[in-house]
């Protein structure tokens, strides 16, 4: 009887052996579908996410956010396009909440990246950077297919708004080290110059250096800003003068405002002035303005456009360099009266910054 048993069980162990191999391919069939049901599931989080990031723009307003029409077209790789853009407090807005006319505190990322992604810029200068560690990761996002290395000044200023340059490594490549022009930090409380050189990676190459400036602002600090000026001129003097910065451009925010009583024209005419002393030609921006603010009337929503961030050029005798262009806001508006009321927000101008980015094109003359 026990030989018997014994032959029994060695009889069924192969149909034993097969069921558990059945259950084990089912148990792994189940696993597959569940791994893609996951995967499925997933796809529709982002997807909808990103519906979701599109209907609310973030922490903005309803509406189109950024579109193609305020943005520049696509770079050329004949070319070098520049740009400038002080984004306002980044990524903090530091003025009161205003529910009638909608200010927002934050930053809106989502338009902020849409923006950068559509400069389609070699190189951009940068102001009033707060939150210098979390910009890098927006630019690097919004960047794309582009390499972007950024650097920042050492010194923000009383209100720790930070100066940077950032370029595409792929395209173009710093020469040296970043400096920066102490000199134009009159007081404890406004920010150096920030000084760099870049060599395009195309035969043959061009050389041109850059410097960003994020001057005294508003008619009360003009007496600063004329000592910034002199500092400025002083610097390129002293070092901009041999072959290895034969091309310079100087931009950024100068904040050319007036005197108290004076006109921003008489002091853009009085810049201009000194900057051709040291062999400097202001390159005429062909919008009109880079800037919009509330003006000298009532808090009643209707902004008023401005020309505050400029360009300066020396050399390039065997370039052609476009006239600087303003999108965004500026480009909606075509630089006339933005009107910004209640529940009609203007929503780059609220929640990224008052200022325009601003654009301009380099390439080989003819």
């Amino acid at each position: 009887m026990i030989l018997a048993d014994e032959m029994c069980q060695v009889l069924a162990a192969p149909s034993d052996i097969g069921e558990n191999h059945l259950r084990r391919r089912e148990m792994k069939h189940k696993g597959r579908i569940v791994v893609v049901l996951i995967v499925m599931v997933m796809a529709f989080v982002v997807v909808s996410a990103l519906k979701v990031r599109t209907q609310l723009r973030c922490e903005g307003f309803p509406g189109s956010g950024v579109t193609a029409g305020e943005l520049p077209p696509p770079s050329s790789t004949d070319t070098v396009r520049v740009a400038l853009w002080n984004i306002r407090n980044f990524p903090l807005d530091q003025r009161p909440q205003d529910p009638d006319l909608g200010f927002s505190r934050r930053t809106n990322i989502c338009d902020l990246e849409d923006a950068l992604h559509g400069l389609d810029a070699d190189v951009i200068g940068f102001e009033e950077i707060i939150d210098t560690q979390r910009f890098g990761q927006i630019l690097k996002r919004a960047g794309d297919n582009r390499k972007y290395r950024l650097v920042f000044g050492s010194y923000g200023g009383r209100h720790n708004q930070m100066i940077g340059l950032a370029w595409d490594d792929d395209r173009i490549e710093m020469v040296g080290k970043f400096e920066e022009i102490a000199g134009v930090a009159v007081t404890q409380g406004y920010k150096p110059a920030l000084v760099a050189t870049f060599r395009t990676r195309q035969d043959p190459p061009l050389e041109f250096t850059v410097i960003q400036v994020h001057l005294a602002a508003a008619p009360r600090g003009f007496s600063h800003r004329r000592q910034q000026y002199r500092a400025l001129i002083d610097w390129i003097d002293e070092n901009a003068l041999g072959a290895e910065r034969a091309n310079l451009i100087v931009q950024g925010d100068f904040n050319v405002t007036g005197w108290e009583g004076g006109s921003q024209a008489e002091e853009l005419a009085m810049l201009d002035g000194l900057m051709q002393g040291a062999g400097l030609r202001r390159s005429p921006n062909s919008s009109g303005c880079t800037e919009y603010w509330e003006g000298g009337g009532r808090w009643d929503g209707v902004q008023v456009p401005s020309l505050l961030d400029l360009v300066y050029l020396k050399g390039f005798e065997d370039h052609q360099v476009t006239s600087p262009q303003s999108w965004l806001h500026c480009k909606r508006h075509n630089c006339g009266e933005l009107v910004s009321e209640a529940g009609q927000e203007d929503g780059t101008f609220w929640d990224v910054s008052d200022h325009c980015p601003v654009t301009f094109e380099i390439s080989p003359g003819s």
